[in-house]
């Protein structure tokens, strides 16, 4: 059955010398894999997180479609080219396949992670856009904290509240800190912070998400953004 259909690149796969295995969030059918014959040999970028438009054929018994054209969409002109652009596309990317497996066709998903691309395509300053992203994807996944207290002086990091009485295990209770995870999920940013509150906050939310969030682990991609953005 022949489809066309909508995609954000995740990631991809040798599968053989002139082939790749692609896995896609694409708009109608959620999370989706593809394999691209012989796009080794047609010196074609493959952009992470590029938007691309494809035409495939699929058979009803397998899992794999296969590519049969796949044209850009969208051509951003810095994601690609700015290195701190590049670096948080491998940040939003790392975050991304870990988590979006799971999901099902959402065109709110769908055009949230479009939206995040331009965002970060025409935003200026860099500095907030990981720990941003962060709290509002796990948010938009439907793991945002509780607000207890509407001047809670904790955040506990294993119950996932903002409270006056933290009972769990691990919880932060600088003002400063507190403040900036709020305004992180409440998509605040009236008030600047400084670069170690900003360091200790993504610190917090990956934590958080390694709690709660299946099989989450950004290590690899939290040092590189603790040794550039936030030297």
């Amino acid at each position: 059955m022949k489809s066309k259909e909508l995609g954000i690149l995740i990631d991809k796969h040798n599968y053989s010398e002139s082939s790749s295995i692609l896995n896609f969030y694409t708009l109608e059918k959620g999370y989706c894999s593809f394999i691209f014959k012989g796009v080794k040999k047609k010196s074609k970028s493959l952009n992470q997180l590029g938007l691309y438009e494809l035409s495939y054929f699929k058979r009803p018994e397998s899992d794999l479609g296969i590519i049969q054209t796949m044209d850009y969409a969208w051509t951003p002109s810095h994601l690609y080219t700015q290195p701190q652009k590049v670096m948080l596309v491998f940040f939003m990317a790392d975050v991304l396949k870990q988590t979006i497996k799971q999901q099902g066709p959402d065109p709110l998903l769908f055009d949230y992670v479009q939206a995040q691309l331009i965002d970060l395509e025409t935003r200026m300053d860099d500095f907030l856009f990981p720990t941003q992203f962060l709290a509002q994807y796990m948010q938009f996944l439907g793991y945002a904290p509780l607000f207890d207290e509407e001047n809670a002086s904790a955040f506990d990091i294993e119950r996932g509240t903002f409270t006056n009485t933290p009972s769990g295990a691990l919880y932060v209770q600088d003002p400063a800190l507190i403040a900036f995870l709020k305004d992180q999920f409440l998509k605040e940013t009236s008030i600047e912070y400084s670069r170690e509150v900003v360091r200790k906050g993504l610190d917090v939310l990956v934590k958080y998400g390694e709690l709660h969030l299946p099989n989450f682990s950004l290590k690899v991609t939290l040092e590189v953004i603790r040794d550039t953005l936030y030297a």
